[in-house]
């Protein structure tokens, strides 16, 4: 029997073969899938879905993002006969619209009910919804399937898991409510164990905070130094209070962090519950953190109910004089599910529900201090500002030491950057009305 495990696309998601990050969602799955099945996954953003194709059965993951994509190809799918499951964050936090489009909903994490989804539809009695009732015990999952992806197509370095969850509960985010409000590790055993098996030289990280328990990351980061590896992660600012996890992460061979600063305003970063984030301690965890070594790719969101359009030249400057690799901005998005959705559905603000736009670089909701075109035309600008050559140059000094690291992540930024769909040049113009100017 075969099976066909789909990650849908996103038209206002432009990203070039060879500059995108692979998950590790499907081929997991397909790792715990029994040999009497034949897998496939499919990639929509690298190659097209052939609804004709001879399947049996048709999996579909999905962010809130790719929703609307993803009913697509499963509405093509059960025009045609095809028993269609879907599963993901979007379809868990909302069964019942995903349950328009499919045969069976997964909620929650697939794990531990897969081999019960396959096991029904074998049977022919697929049931609407199957509910994960119990968190999986991380030490039980198998490596996943990587082979069955495009791997010429990806990014380079090796991606590997090691938790799930964070520890902090930020009222924007989605990650709490998917994964129970927990944290989990991985034994650092097997995480040892996977990347050896790898011959490649750099590794990713896909954890949402590598360094959310102090113990667990002190003893990851001893046993990848002798593995000679560089390697990337994301984590809170918070690791600049402690040195020695830092001192430790660079002699284990941490290029970069990609932290959630978030906001440069003190109210803003209360109002979403991310208070754990000091901004005037921010220069000197920056400094800290440059000292050994270590780039910065620092996560900024726009849209917050303290940001005024003043926001984005303020955060240019900030970042352009504290000299950050690479700057990620995006415009607060009310995911479904998040209390930040709640409130602005409570409060009349959300614009649109048409979930191609929630992609971090679309306006989907009313704003307090600004206009949506302001929001929208004020975060293509910060872009321009940031990732321009003259700001390119002026960074490069405190991220010398890994000069190739640097450019070309930056020249990717600019490359995802100009292939984005993008607001019309003359609003931009008529928008700012000339009030800001490149910082350089």
């Amino acid at each position: 029997m075969k099976i066909t495990l789909i990650s849908p696309s996103n038209p206002y998601v432009c990203i070039k073969r060879g500059r995108r990050m692979p998950q590790l969602a499907l081929p997991l799955i397909a790792a715990l899938t029994p040999p009497e099945f034949e897998v496939r996954i499919v990639d929509e953003d690298i190659e097209e879905v052939d609804f004709d194709e001879e399947v049996d059965l048709v999996g579909i993951s999905m962010m809130t993002s790719q929703a609307r994509s993803g009913y697509r190809i499963a509405d093509e799918f059960r025009k045609r006969g095809v028993k269609v499951v879907v599963g993901g964050i979007h379809p868990s936090l909302l069964p019942e619209e995903a349950g328009e489009h499919a045969d069976a909903v997964v909620i929650g994490e697939a794990e531990d009910i897969w081999g019960e989804v396959l096991a029904d539809f074998k049977r022919g009695r697929l049931k609407k919804f199957y509910r994960a009732e119990k968190l999986i015990d991380l030490a039980k999952l198998p490596l996943p399937r990587r082979e069955l992806l495009h791997t010429d197509s990806f990014f380079s370095p090796f991606p590997v898991q090691v938790s799930r969850g964070c520890p902090n509960r930020c009222s924007f985010c989605s990650v709490p409510l998917f994964f129970g409000g927990s944290y989990r590790f991985r034994p650092i055993r097997s995480v040892i164990e996977e990347i050896e098996r790898s011959d490649k030289k750099n590794v990713i990280f896909l954890d949402d905070n590598i360094a959310g328990d102090l113990d667990y990351a002190t003893k990851l980061f001893t046993e990848l130094k002798p593995l000679k590896k560089h390697w990337g992660a994301q984590c809170s600012i918070t690791i600049a209070r402690h040195p020695e996890l830092l001192e430790l992460a660079s002699r284990a061979g941490c290029l970069a962090l990609f932290i959630g600063f978030e906001s440069i305003s003190k109210n803003n970063l209360a109002g979403v519950k991310k208070g754990f984030n000091h901004p005037e301690e921010y220069a000197e965890a920056i400094k800290k953190i440059h000292s050994y070594g270590i780039n910065i790719m620092a996560a900024f969101i726009f849209g917050f109910d303290h940001d005024d359009p003043s926001i984005f030249e303020r955060t240019v400057s900030f970042l352009i004089e504290n000299k950050v690799a690479i700057a990620n901005f995006a415009i607060l998005t009310p995911f479904p599910g998040t209390e930040v959705y709640k409130q602005f559905k409570k409060e009349g603000r959300i614009l649109t529900y048409d979930w191609d736009l929630y992609t971090a670089n679309q306006v989907v909701f009313r704003p307090k201090l600004m206009s949506p075109e302001e929001l929208l035309f004020g975060f293509e600008w910060a872009d321009r500002a940031f990732f321009n050559l003259p700001s390119i140059a002026k960074r490069f000094p405190a991220n010398w030491r890994h000069p190739l690291f640097y450019f070309v992540l930056n020249f990717t930024y600019l490359d995802i950057r100009k292939r984005r769909p993008r607001p019309d040049e003359t609003l931009l113009r008529e928008v700012f009305n000339g009030a800001h100017k490149v910082i350089v």
